[in-house]
């Protein structure tokens, strides 16, 4: 994650990260922990693996679909920020438990997430009357600085 989906991320390398994620939960699948979980950070870490490769890979994945340059996500193949993204968020399920533990849970290379995007809703206009409205116009769209 640190070297394909850092600070400045690419497509091809974001997509590179996602197919060594693929091989990686194929090989947690047959990892397995020695003796007893008492005093064991093996235990511990092995309990942990899933989860670090389910939140490696809603990253990536997120990364991936966002084509934009925006605070500390940073495209190199999309520099700028893209005003049609303001108000998108990107949520990420579990593939597994929403579609019934079907292919994604079977085959490692499909994945274990399923991205939704989500209009948020605008900013209250009490909330935005705490900020300078130079700073917000960095960010907003003319829409959303109109109360």
């Amino acid at each position: 994650m640190n070297d394909l989906v850092g600070i400045i991320r690419k497509a091809p390398e974001m997509r590179e990260a996602l197919d060594r994620l693929a091989d990686l939960r194929g090989r947690a699948r047959r990892t397995g922990v020695e003796g007893h979980r008492q005093f064991n950070p093996g235990w511990h870490l092995s309990l942990d693996l899933r989860n670090m490769l389910l939140v490696s890979e809603c990253v990536a994945r997120a990364a991936l679909e966002r084509t934009e340059s925006r605070g500390g996500h940073t495209r190199d193949d999309y520099p700028e920020m893209d005003r049609r993204w303001r108000r998108a968020n990107l949520v990420c399920r579990f593939a597994a438990a929403q579609e019934g533990a079907g292919p994604a849970a079977a085959d490692p290379a499909l994945g274990q997430i399923a991205l939704e995007r989500r209009e948020s809703p605008p900013i209250r206009p009490d909330l935005l009357a705490l900020f300078e409205r130079d700073e917000l116009a960095k960010y907003l769209t003319d829409e959303e600085l109109t109360p």
